[in-house]
This record gives C-alpha cells, sequence and structure tokens, in this order.
C-alpha cells in the first residue's frame, strides 16, 4: 500500500506542473492527429523537437500518442494551431520552391517517393540512417511506405533563393530540393507573360522549354558522375518584353550518389579499347549528337524498358579495368541481360540521329525524344534502324551483341539529358512531365 501511495504522490509532483501551466495564458493546446509525429508538429510551431519535448516532459520523442494533449507556447512561431486542428507549416512559397520548406526549427526538404522505391534507398540517396528518416516522419515499418508519399529528410539542405521572385514569375519550382549525382534535375517557372528564358547549372549552358504561348518554362538538368558534393549557383535568366532581362539566383545542394564499384576483365585482344584518345573521340562523338535541342517533344509520361530481360549492372558504378587498382572510369547506363539476338526496344517514339559501329560500344543507336533527351544502344549484333527514321515504342531497333568494349552479350542502355548521361532508370520510374496547368503551376 506505502509503494501505491508513492507512486500516486509521484505521479501527482510530475503533472501538477504541466497542469499549471495548462492553465496559464501562455501555453495553449496541441492534439496529437494520426500520422503526425513530434518532428512535424514542432516544425509547424517554429519549435525544435528538442523544446517541445522538455516542454511537455517527453523523454522519448518516438512515443507520442494519437489524441495526446501537447503544451505549445502561445507565442510559438507561425500560426498557432487550435485543438483537434492540424499545425500550421509556415508559407515560405515566395522564397523556396514547393519541394522544401525552410523552418526556424532547421533545414529539411520533402522526398516524394517513387515507384519501386524503399526506405532504405531513399536514405542512402540522401546521405542518411533509415532510423533517422523513419523517426522524422513517424514510420514505425520501414518496409510500409508507398509511391506518392511525401516524406521529410531532415538535415537536408534545401533550395535558397538569393532574391525575391519579381512579380513578373508567379512560380519558380526546383525538383528535387537536392539534385543527386548521375540523376535529373527539373526546374519549372511559369512568367505572367511571353518570355524567352535560359539557364545555367554547374558551368553548363541550360535549355528551356517554353509552353503555352511562352508562360510556361522547364528545364531538365543532368547532373553529372563525378560532380563534387556541394553547394552550387542556379542562374534562370527570363527575357520578358516588359522588364527586359530578369535573373533569378538560388543555390541548390549536390550530394553524392549510392554508387557500388565492379571489377571487369575484358574479353582478350579488346584492351586496346581502354585508350585514353579513343575513348575521349567517341565520347565527343556522342556528346555532338546528344547536345542538339529539338523543342518538338515525343516522350510521354516515362520511358519503357529496352529490353525484356534482367539488370546486370546499374548506373553509375565506378569501374577498375583488367586488374587497375583505380575506379577512375564509371557505368554510364544501365545493363541487360540477353542472348545474342535477341530484342531491343524503342522505350518511346523518337528519331534515330545515329546508327554506326563504334570502337568502344559497337554497333550504336542514338534516339533524339526530344526536348534533350536521347537515349543510346550499345554493343548490338544487328542495327535495324538509319539515321533519320521515326521510331515508335515498342518498336525492334536492333538485336543484343557482344561487338565493342564487353566482356560479353548483353544490352548497355543509356539517356542523355542536355548532353550529360543520367540514370535511365529513374526516367522509368519518374514522370517528369508534372508541370501541366491544373498543378496550378
Amino acid at each position: 500500500m506505502r509503494r501505491v501511495f508513492m507512486l500516486l504522490l509521484l505521479l501527482m509532483l510530475l503533472v501538477s506542473p504541466l497542469l499549471a501551466q495548462e492553465e496559464s495564458e501562455d501555453y495553449t493546446i496541441h492534439v496529437v492527429q494520426r500520422g503526425e509525429n513530434l518532428f512535424r508538429i514542432a516544425l509547424g510551431y517554429g519549435l525544435t523537437t528538442e523544446a517541445l519535448a522538455n516542454l511537455n516532459g517527453i523523454n522519448d520523442p518516438a512515443s507520442i500518442q494519437v489524441g495526446q494533449r501537447l503544451l505549445v507556447p502561445r507565442d510559438a512561431v507561425g500560426e498557432i494551431a487550435q485543438p483537434d486542428a492540424e499545425p500550421i507549416i509556415p508559407d515560405t512559397e515566395q522564397v523556396a520552391p514547393a519541394d522544401s520548406v525552410v523552418a526556424e526549427s532547421g533545414e529539411f526538404v520533402l522526398h516524394t517517393v517513387l515507384p519501386g522505391e524503399s526506405l532504405f534507398q531513399i536514405a542512402l540517396s540522401y546521405g542518411t540512417e533509415v532510423s533517422e528518416l523513419a523517426s522524422a516522419n513517424g514510420i514505425l515499418d520501414p518496409t510500409r511506405i508507398f509511391a506518392g508519399q511525401q516524406l521529410i529528410v531532415p538535415g537536408a539542405v534545401p533550395v535558397n533563393f538569393l532574391t525575391d521572385l519579381p512579380e513578373q514569375v508567379s512560380r519558380f519550382v526546383v525538383t528535387p530540393g537536392v539534385f543527386i549525382e548521375g540523376k535529373t534535375g527539373q526546374v519549372t517557372m511559369r512568367t505572367t507573360e511571353s518570355a524567352q528564358v535560359t539557364g545555367r547549372f554547374l558551368d553548363s549552358d541550360l535549355q528551356a522549354i517554353t509552353l503555352e504561348d511562352g508562360l510556361l518554362h522547364v528545364i531538365f538538368i543532368g547532373i553529372p558522375v563525378f560532380s563534387e558534393a556541394g553547394i552550387y549557383p542556379l542562374q534562370v535568366v527570363a527575357q520578358l518584353p516588359s522588364a527586359g532581362d530578369l535573373l533569378i539566383e538560388a543555390e541548390v545542394q549536390v550530394i553524392g550518389g549510392t554508387y557500388g564499384r565492379e571489377v571487369i576483365d575484358l574479353l582478350e585482344g579488346r584492351d586496346d579499347l581502354l585508350n585514353e584518345n579513343v575513348e575521349a573521340a567517341e565520347m565527343a562523338l556522342l556528346r555532338n549528337a546528344a547536345t542538339t535541342f529539338n523543342p518538338e517533344r515525343y516522350f510521354d509520361d516515362t520511358m519503357g524498358l529496352p529490353a525484356a530481360a534482367a539488370v546486370t549492372s546499374g548506373f553509375g558504378t565506378r569501374r577498375s579495368y583488367n586488374g587497375s587498382a583505380e575506379f577512375n572510369r564509371f557505368h554510364s547506363g544501365t545493363d541487360f541481360a540477353g542472348a545474342p539476338g535477341s530484342p531491343i526496344l524503342a522505350p518511346a517514339d523518337g528519331r534515330v540521329v545515329l546508327a554506326d559501329t563504334l570502337n568502344v560500344r559497337g554497333n550504336s543507336t542514338m534516339i533524339d525524344h526530344g526536348w534533350g533527351i536521347f537515349t543510346g544502344y550499345w554493343h548490338q549484333t544487328e542495327i535495324y534502324v538509319t539515321p533519320g527514321e521515326f521510331v515508335e515504342t515498342g518498336q525492334v531497333i536492333g538485336t543484343i551483341g557482344s561487338t565493342g568494349r564487353v566482356t560479353g552479350a548483353h544490352l548497355h542502355w543509356e539517356l542523355w539529358v542536355n548532353g550529360v548521361p543520367v540514370d535511365p532508370m529513374q526516367w522509368v520510374q519518374q514522370p517528369f512531365l508534372t508541370f501541366s496547368s491544373q498543378q496550378d503551376l
């Protein structure tokens, strides 16, 4: 009995300060809603998770429950949420893209889960831990995430606009909030009057796609492999009849991709294909073909797969050849297994710009899909198309082979964005045509 009395007394001592605070005019109450966690609630009020936990005597921030009542200072940053209402995230739309939010309690970006993505892959791509990502989003089971779900990625640096948007620019969105080496980024801008738009990032000029009579502008950005992690300036210039050239400057974080390593042993007699001059000449040929800009779009929402076969080697892996200790080359595409003579399919409509035999890539085809997007197909046994020919989605354009610098028969598939080879599987999994007027861009 004495033990029960002592426990009750201790409980009263712990609860009484909270009751006194609840009655104070300095505090209000937030009722925890389904799907909320302490991190999100703190952000909504401009507080840190630690401050909110200390105020409410919470030792484990991950242990809050639906319906739990939390004390919140009335003078917290932003509009105070009423009991039984969702917390309000401070509105930063004028100085940051929709995919990024800056709050006084810390920096983070929002990541939209893509089809087939796992929490482990997302954590790796942002250089964070699965446990940290799960905790920030109140995820109890890391295997239960779904396509389209928005996840907070704490610690990632959101896009920082160096100047306010001019009045002639009604919307400026950078996606994703953090660029990843070897991936594709996108800028979408809406102007109030017809404009011509150009851009620059990572010392490269950017081509803009202009839609809706010059009011909607889209730029695809390929982030080269081996780009050093850091903060880089993004410049976009809109030339308007009424205001001349308007410069929009922002700082965007680039982080490293999660690419592994491979040791490659070439087939006998093909060592000469490692010659740097041979590689450079061939790369210059491809880059020249892939930097032409076609304002007409042939591809749809996502790319199809170029072969009905398993992936044997992913994009971006660092490679060492024939026993070299240096991993100074990278895999610029995705490899698909296949017996010689297996069909290669066009993943989208497009026009053939290259159909030739190259040294390193063997029998090769390159297709222009419009808007600065090109795909390449290397090491073929046979090529069934010719330059200038228009191909349709699913059309057989050649067969899998082992020509060029290979270890065996396979299809090496590449995708180029404005002259930069990027991960083609991102274009299979992620729709990039997400800028229609129905989204109020």
